[in-house]
This record gives structure tokens, C-alpha cells and sequence, in this order.
């Protein structure tokens, strides 16, 4: 009788073990298939470099980070401490610098967001500019940029304070 009933008792432990351990590998496998959320990152980079060049060959913008997740929902990517540069022929690069970024799902609009450095470097046609500004939205092609936030330009010639950006980072325009 001993040995039927410890029979018994292994059988109800060995059925409930593994009832437990089914139940648990089933709610793994449910969380997995959970429909992503926007907070679900696709995949992430870390401390990246992209650069996209134009029918050419030669680069045309490039963006660096600490950090960049694309979405699953909408394709978009944010970056942490984004660093943009837009290059020209023939003239230095603008160089663009912020605390937080978003990339547009099909990458035709990039927004700095936070406190923004944009620079251009002094050329042999050109004196530099040091521009201070908050969330900037860049369009790499045409290489123009806007922001509504207050806004100060600094070059050795002039600086200018004001509300509002406009620049054709192309032709390095500003208004």
C-alpha cells in the first residue's frame, strides 16, 4: 500500500510540475506574439555613423549618435545626441548638434530637438556662423532647415537675435 501511494504522490507532483512548467513556456510564448506598441523599438544602433550619399557617389548628409531606435508602428527612428552634417560642393560642411532627435520614416525630414548648434566653418568665400537655437526641423534635400524657437547668429561681422529660422543650408541663406 506504501508503494502504490508514493506511486500516487510521484505522479501528482511529476503532473503538476509539468502542468507549471507548460503554463509558464505558454505565457512566454503569448508575450512574444504581442502585437509591438509604439514604444517598441525594431532594432537599435549604438554610437553610429549613416551616411547618405547622392547619385554621385559623395556624400551628402551624414548623422552620428550615442544611440538610434526605428519603431515598428511607423518606421520613424529617434537618436540620442545626434550630430548632423550636411556637406556642399565646393564649401565646408554645416555641421548640426543637438540633444534628442527623429528621423521621418522615409528619412526626407530629421527634427533636432532640445538646445541646437548649428555651425559652418570659415572658408575663403565664406566667414563662419555660429547659430544657438531649440527644435529645428532639417530637410536634407534641399538641405534647408526652419525652427520658430528663439534663435541667436554669431559671426565675426555681425550677430543677430531674434524669434524664428529660416535657412537654405545649401546656398547658406538665412532669414
Amino acid at each position: 500500500m506504501s508503494l502504490r501511494r508514493a506511486s500516487l504522490v510521484l505522479v501528482a507532483t511529476t503532473v503538476t510540475a509539468l502542468g507549471f512548467w507548460l503554463g509558464r513556456d505558454a505565457e512566454e510564448r503569448r508575450e512574444l506574439l504581442q502585437p509591438p506598441t509604439p514604444d517598441t523599438p525594431e532594432f537599435y544602433m549604438e554610437r553610429f555613423s549613416l551616411t547618405v550619399t547622392g547619385p554621385d557617389g559623395l556624400p551628402r548628409h551624414r548623422i552620428d549618435g550615442e544611440r538610434m531606435e526605428q519603431y515598428q508602428l511607423d518606421g520613424s527612428s529617434r537618436v540620442e545626441a545626434p550630430v548632423m552634417v550636411l556637406f556642399r560642393p565646393d564649401s565646408p560642411p554645416w555641421t548640426l548638434i543637438s540633444e534628442q532627435g527623429w528621423v521621418s520614416p522615409a528619412a526626407d525630414e530629421v527634427q533636432l530637438l532640445g538646445a541646437v548648434h548649428m555651425a559652418r566653418p570659415e572658408s575663403a568665400e565664406e566667414p563662419p556662423v555660429d547659430i544657438h537655437t531649440r527644435d529645428v526641423t532639417v530637410w536634407p534635400e534641399p538641405q534647408t532647415a526652419q525652427s520658430e524657437a528663439p534663435v541667436e547668429v554669431r559671426s565675426p561681422h555681425y550677430r543677430v537675435n531674434g524669434t524664428g529660422l529660416r535657412a537654405d543650408l545649401q546656398s547658406s541663406t538665412l532669414e
